[in-house]
């Protein structure tokens, strides 16, 4: 018996699982949760591969009424979030584009394009739909390549023709994580590039595929009682690795896909049967879920990025409650009310005139929608902050004879006028550089250096209106101490460069926490060879950076805040984000600080002097600094610069 040719409870309940996972990933309460888009390629390969070979359509017409039935399927519902983001989120910009690649199927491929990792911030209410775009373009290929081997493995006169498709699944899965594999280990490769391609996710459905079609030629009665007893060490592995394995580890790529993949084809197997194991999946709210599953992951993803946008002081846990609410009530309105209807003909939709009328007032209000939140060009509080953090040019440096003072100094952005809960566009507009004069004797030239909290601490430091202070910028986002990395140039390169060049007479070292400092392996974080490590790395960077007579200053990191968790994997403890890491870092900080005469300025000092009413406005992404704080962060660094440089 191939696989759809009955209703199989077992696999609705691993449905259930599987989109659980994902949004518990989202939600950031299960870092390898995103494992769960595997479990549904897995799924959905087998499912289909079952259902084409039960019943194959003919080319072409048969193959087109195929495609056509599976397109009225998904589209209906994909076409109602992707109206109410651009409802929700008309100003935002980006929103238009997000949802065109969304409707045509090919936003992984933007996403790709775009460069956003699908892991950082600032994520896009349908970035989600990159799992969906790849499963689309599977359905495009797959029935084509199927039929084909079919049809020639016919003609060849074999026995059994699905083994022949099975064998060009497997020949098409071991390519696709052997390309995953290679490209993960290439330097310079991006991870989001693996993350989000076709070629480099294809292999979870076509190892489905592959289970599927061997299905249909032998006996799987046979191996059933093997999976079902496999089912347990199988399940257990599948839990370990969405514990341990996250988007961003290169094991992910290199075996981690893999294996996940097979795990999930042993609980697929085993679902397909009796006993135990299928009895459990069968629990009635699994199966709940695993009917809701495709409403679940459309609705879920956009309703938190809602919560978070709309309300970025709220707890975590009212975020998640908000969510899982939201996505609960919503997935069973589009289940009941768009889903079934369509698919299967009844209630509103038994008759062809409403069906069609609904496609049409559809495609008129996308059309609307999507011509309104083209014409926005609002940013979004994430969007806003990182517009702050773009690169300014450095000072622009005069050589000449004679000391003639330049008629303009700095070009300053106008004046903010605005209300108390608007956000300051002053701070997000580009100004010209101070320009160095040469006759002003106290000038002090200074170099920062660091990640993002580096970069904003610059831009701000040059919107001071202050030609005492020349500021030059050599940060890098996402890069402070720590090990050379993908997009991270290597520091023990780049700074002393940085020195040689610019002869500071202060050099600001600004970064947050990092648990990756050496190349390899670090110890533990909060052990004491972790410590030795950090200090040593410390000491170099102290003194790389005084080569030339510098004073050194380096900022001991604040707290992150409640919002900020999604710059640590969404983890709150045992990671950067962690109050007792961010103290052992200071500790160690401030030691060698002290050891090489170098001084230490503690912003959260100076964050728990503001009013903290204001905190969300002061950092609304949690880390970084912005609008008026941004600019008064920056006078307060400019205190701290001119008396260090006081000093002799």
């Amino acid at each position: 018996m191939t696989p759809s040719e009955q209703y199989m409870p077992g696999l609705t309940g691993l449905r259930g699982i599987a989109v659980g996972a994902v949004v518990a990933y989202h939600l950031g309460v299960l870092r390898g949760g995103f494992l769960g888009v595997d479990v549904f390629f897995a799924l959905s390969g087998f499912l289909i591969t079952g259902l084409l070979l039960r019943n194959p359509p003919s080319i072409p017409r048969g193959l087109a009424r195929w495609w056509m039935k599976r397109y009225r399927r998904l589209t209906p519902a994909v076409a109602v979030v992707v109206l109410a983001v651009l409802v929700a989120f008309a100003t935002r910009t980006g929103v238009v584009m997000n949802a065109i690649a969304t409707l045509t199927w090919w936003q992984n491929w933007h996403l790709i394009v775009e460069g956003k990792p699908y892991w950082a911030a600032s994520p896009s209410a349908l970035r989600h739909a990159w799992s969906l775009s790849i499963e689309e373009q599977f359905y495009a290929f797959w029935p084509v390549i199927m039929l084909s081997t079919l049809a020639a493995a016919r003609r060849l006169r074999m026995r059994r023709p699905g083994l022949a498709v099975a064998a060009v699944a497997i020949a098409g899965a071991t390519a696709s994580f052997a390309l995953s594999f290679v490209m993960a280990l290439t330097e310079g490769m991006s991870l989001t590039r693996i993350y989000y391609g076709t070629d480099t996710r294809i292999g979870g459905l076509l190892l489905g595929c592959a289970i599927a079609a061997l299905a249909s030629e032998l006996d799987i009665s046979k191996a059933r009682p093997i999976a079902t007893v496999a089912a347990l060490p199988a399940g257990l592995g599948l839990i370990a690795l969405t514990v341990l394995i996250t988007p961003e580890d290169r094991f992910t790529y290199t075996g981690g896909l893999l294996l996940a993949t097979i795990l999930s084809l042993v609980l697929v197997v085993a679902s397909t049967g009796t006993g135990v194991f299928t009895s459990g999946l069968s629990w009635s709210p699994l199966q709940w879920l695993g009917d809701h599953s495709y409403a679940l992951y459309l609705w879920s993803w956009p309703a938190q990025v809602f919560a978070e946008d709309r309300f970025p002081d709220a707890p975590r846990p009212a975020v998640i409650a908000f969510t899982v609410a939201v996505s609960l009530v919503l997935s069973t309105l589009s289940l009941r009310m768009i889903e079934d209807p369509l698919r299967r003909g009844t209630t509103w939709a038994a008759r062809l005139w409403a069906r069609r009328a609904a496609w049409v007032s559809g495609y008129s209000a996308l059309v609307i929608a999507l011509a309104i939140a083209g014409s926005s060009t609002q940013l979004s509080t994430t969007e806003k902050v990182a517009k702050e953090f773009e690169k300014l040019p450095d000072p622009t440096t005069t050589t000449t004879t004679a000391c003639i003072p330049p008629t303009t100094v700095t070009t300053l952005p106008p004046d903010f006028t605005g209300g108390e809960e608007q956000f300051d566009d002053s701070t997000v507009t580009e100004g010209t550089d101070p320009t160095r004069n040469p006759c002003a004797s106290t000038s002090i030239n200074v170099l920062v250096v660091g990640d993002s909290t580096a970069r904003g601490a610059a831009n701000g430091l040059r919107r001071l209106e202050d030609p005492s202070l020349q500021v030059w910028d050599r940060s890098e986002l996402g890069c402070g101490l720590q090990a050379p990395a993908e997009n991270c140039p290597d520091w023990k390169m780049t700074w002393p460069v940085a020195v040689a060049e610019i002869d500071p007479d202060v050099v600001l070292a600004y970064a947050r926490v990092s648990e990756d400092l050496v190349p390899g392996d670090d110890p533990p974080f909060m052990s004491e060879e972790a410590s030795v490590v950090r200090r040593g790395e410390m000491s170099k960077a102290t003194e790389v950076l005084s080569t030339q007579g510098a004073h050194v200053i380096w900022v001991l990191p604040p707290r992150v805040g409640t919002n900020g968790e999604f710059y640590c994997d969404m983890r709150r403890t045992d990671s950067p984000c962690d109050p007792v890491w961010i103290d052992r870092w200071r500790a160690d900080l401030s030691l060698v600080a002290a050891l090489h005469g170098a001084t230490t300025i503690d912003v959260q000092s100076w964050i728990d002097s503001r009013p903290p009413e204001g905190a969300s406005k002061d950092r609304p992404d949690g880390l970084h600094f912005s609008g008026a704080a941004l600019d008064a962060h920056a006078g307060w660094l400019a205190d701290q610069i001119r008396t260090v440089d006081a000093q002799p």
